[in-house]
């Protein structure tokens, strides 16, 4: 009688829990509800695996509103439990199997959030030389990946002819790219979304009664694609990704366009990338990249203070290095009355396409103090673009 008891207060919460409460009274009924329904179901579930499954999802509705409402740490406590609990039934049953596996999954996200900022990026995507996590979140970073991975395994063991087993580990794919990205593992991060979204091309085939669903989850992937690609070097990244066929076609010029602004000369480019010189040049010539930049001057409480126009600014830029655009730039900015006097500090950066995070510019520079300046020789000229910051 109790077991069917706690079934029948499963079932209620099951249908309660797709409402939208419009009160935080409401939400707490909710809760004390649910944290009835846990109770009911622990009794039973040690020996009765269907029910351990079924208290799994319950800690797992746990978990989201604790990490809904910003407590992480209670968050991690309760995903645990919703893991451990659905870890046995996982091997009798397919559908505990993926119950477990999107548990993981739930386990990974809520392992890495302090890796993202409040828009969701990640917050520490631009090794080797951008700003690093510390150590815990690094290790709470790494312990997303293992649990994504474990998902996978989990995805991989069931009966892929199935629609709903091939997008669960499509999925997760897209999450494995997620947390490498995180940890700021571009290449890796790119592989996977190339991965996920042959994938979902493979499973989504026209007509699809939710194609404008599936349409858009392309178009994330595809975002999340291009913005990996840009941050991948050339050699070891975008080389790599196509010698190994994960360099779509219609990406080659967004790969072209990459390693030139980062100074890579268009033969090596051509070389590289699997094209002919002539192929290269074309695409140089027809896709120009826009150049951000931004200078700064520091204030005597030491904020950086940004300039306006022409020091703050944009411009189209064809068939040229993020190096050649800054060095005109800067030389424009020290032969001007807008440069501070010594020895005021200033600093520079240059991004490709919108103005970010530092880390994150391709091109960056802080002004020298002048006891520097007076014992290192001047660079050598090199060729500039035209860009006009007047």
């Amino acid at each position: 009688m109790e077991r069917a008891a706690a079934l029948r207060l499963d079932a209620e919460w099951a249908r309660v829990r797709t409402g939208r409460p419009a009160s935080s009274s409401g939400t707490r009924m909710r809760m004390r509800m649910l944290s009835d329904v846990i109770s009911a179901l622990t009794p039973h579930a040690e020996n009765d695996l269907a029910l351990s499954a079924r208290l799994s999802l319950r800690y797992g509705d746990l978990a989201r509103h604790h990490f809904d409402t910003g407590r992480r740490a209670d968050a991690l406590s309760a995903v645990e439990k919703a893991v451990r609990h659905c870890a046995e039934p996982a091997r009798h049953d397919d559908e505990h199997a993926r119950w477990y596996a999107r548990a993981l999954i739930s386990q990974s996200v809520y392992l890495a959030e302090p890796l993202s900022d409040e828009l969701g990026l990640p917050r520490y995507s631009f090794r080797p030389h951008g700003e690093q996590p510390c150590g815990q979140d690094r290790l709470a970073g790494l312990a997303a990946v293992e649990a994504t991975h474990r998902a996978i395994a989990v995805w991989e063991r069931l009966d892929l002819s199935d629609p709903v087993n091939r997008e669960g580990l499509a999925q997760a794919h897209v999450f494995l790219g997620d947390r490498l990205e995180e940890l700021g593992r571009p290449v890796d991060a790119a592989e996977w979304a190339v991965r996920a979204e042959r994938e979902f091309h493979a499973l989504w085939q026209r007509p699809d009664p939710a194609e404008r669903a599936h349409a858009a989850m392309l178009e994330h992937l595809g975002d999340q694609l291009e913005r990996r690609l840009r941050r991948c070097p050339f050699e070891g990244g975008l080389t790599q990704l196509h010698k190994r066929g994960l360099l779509p076609r219609r990406r080659l010029p967004l790969a072209v366009l990459s390693a030139r602004i980062d100074g890579v000369a268009p033969e090596a480019v051509a070389e590289g990338l699997g094209l002919e010189r002539a192929e290269v040049d074309r695409i140089l010539r027809a896709h120009s990249w826009r150049a951000v930049w931004r200078f700064d001057v520091r204030q005597a409480d030491g904020s950086w203070e940004p300039l306006t126009h022409p020091w703050r600014g944009m411009d189209a830029v064809t068939d040229c290095t993020a190096e050649a655009v800054a060095a005109e730039l800067t030389d424009a900015f020290l032969h001007s009355s807008d440069v501070p006097p010594e020895p005021t500090p200033w600093r520079f950066a240059l991004w490709w396409d919108e103005e970010g995070h530092l880390d994150g510019s391709r091109f960056r520079t802080t002004s020298a103090p002048a006891a520097t300046k007076a014992s290192t020789p001047p660079p050598s000229p090199s060729p500039v673009p035209s860009v006009d910051p007047s």
